[in-house]
């Protein structure tokens, strides 16, 4: 008897969590870090893919990993940031995402910021391109193509490591800087056919999307992506049709690297329009917002300033919530102009209570339990969602039972009575 309930509890539990984001919890992934830096465990790179650069070279690609410290954490497995760094495809490197990698993580998430091949026979640095490298252009697409495949390939392999990092593979988004955001919206977005309508010439030059760099062949979806001024090449209005992805972006009106609404990247210089054409931002919100699809769109008024008119700290405040919206399945849209309106996140979700159709000899009537006469319970634990004790409370006879303030979030409560039944009821605080 005691086995067939225990396993009616498991299979309870599960039901419970297939239908509810377990991760829809107070003060958890919001505004307001949880974690200190001090807790949050760091892998530094970590490699996870092997590939042929633009200039024939073997690249042994790498990634930072930030988590909170699995000791600490009550949480077994936790939704999944993969962060891309800026640098028109041709500088940068992952600690231009360690601010927010780490930012996150201080708030719940494991997030990983990835190195990337870079180059396009372009020295960025030291000519401006729109003057030196216009014949060229035709590479910054193939830097464009190596990016989303190595950007595949991470996501692979933190999938196929998911059980030793506590990922929740059930929820994985993606970020990213400038040309890290062009990566991560192509990623989410992209078809194999659309990537080869993009560069034509990329399918027999470096292969398909997702078998380049390691040989892993784990699936994933991608549940959201945070859109720091990039925007989606050769889209049309076709490549977000068939998604249900949400989209946050944040970008300058008047940029001229990456357009707000559509046009040609790299295109500061009057005369210049040589690069591939991109729907930026604004574009990308008008396509969410006609399929019915969330969105939140934070514009820099009268700005020219490519990634720098949005504050590092309003982006992970406000992406923090957006996403937090994806897990409790109350994504809202929105458009502001105000960096610095933050919302408040931090009560989670609203959960109904439901209760198992054992012996119903027993009502949750807020953080009370209340017993039927006669019920004779001599036993009340509560689980958390992991299925780990987290309090055992004493009865002594007594009617009723008082759950402690402090546990947050949704639970599991098990009732033992003396003749060895049990019932199972969750029960949430927020």
């Amino acid at each position: 008897m005691k086995r067939l309930l225990l396993a009616s509890f498991f299979l309870f539990s599960a039901e419970f969590l297939a239908a509810q984001s377990q991760h829809c919890l107070a003060d958890r992934y919001s505004q307001d870090t949880i974690f200190t830096e001090a807790q949050i465990d760091i892998l530094t790179d970590v490699d996870y893919a092997q590939a042929i650069s633009w200039n024939d070279t073997l690249h042994h690609l790498n990634m930072d990993i930030y988590q909170p410290d699995q000791a600490v954490d009550p949480l077994e497995k936790r939704p999944l940031i993969v962060m891309t760094h800026g640098g028109s495809f041709a500088v940068g490197n992952k600690s231009g995402m360690a601010y927010y990698a780490m930012e996150m993580a201080q708030r719940g998430f494991v997030t990983a910021s990835i190195n990337y091949r870079l180059g396009w026979n372009c020295d960025v640095i030291n000519e401006l391109p729109c003057n030196s490298c216009t014949n060229q252009s035709g590479k910054l697409n193939e830097a464009v193509y190596r990016a989303v495949q190595d950007n595949r390939a991470a996501i692979r392999y933190l999938v196929h490591n998911a059980e030793d990092l506590g990922i929740d593979t059930s929820f994985i988004f993606v970020q990213g800087e400038s040309a890290g955001s062009i990566t991560s919206l192509s990623s989410a977005f992209w078809s194999q056919a659309e990537a080869e309508a993009f560069c034509s010439s990329c399918l027999t030059e470096l292969g398909l999307l997702d078998t380049s760099g390691n040989s892993l062949t784990d699936n994933y979806t991608i549940k959201g992506v945070m859109n720091s001024c990039g925007g989606i090449p050769n889209m049309g209005q076709g490549v977000l049709d068939g998604h249900d992805i949400p989209v946050i972006g944040f970008h300058a009106e008047w940029d001229c690297v990456v357009p707000y609404g559509s046009g040609p990247v790299i295109n500061c210089i009057i005369t210049c329009g040589a690069f591939f054409w991109v729907v930026g931002s604004n574009g990308i919100r008008g396509q969410l917002h006609q399929n019915g699809v969330c969105y939140q769109m934070n514009r820099v008024l009268a700005s020219v300033e490519h990634c720098s008119g949005s504050p590092p700290s309003a982006i992970v405040g406000k992406s923090a919530c957006f996403l937090k919206g994806i897990l409790c399945e109350n994504c809202t849209s929105s458009t502001s102009t105000q960096m610095w309106d933050i919302p408040d996140c931090s009560a989670g979700g609203t959960i109904s209570i439901e209760e198992n159709e054992y012996q119903n000899w027993v009502q949750l009537n807020g953080n009370r339990l209340i017993f039927e006469p006669k019920s004779s319970v001599n036993s009340v634990q509560v689980y958390d969602i992991s299925m780990r004790l987290l309090v055992e409370i004493p009865v002594n006879g007594s009617s009723e039972v008082q759950f402690p303030t402090s546990l947050r979030g949704c639970m599991f409560v098990k009732i033992d009575t003396d003749n060895s039944s049990s019932e199972i009821k969750k029960w949430c605080n927020f």
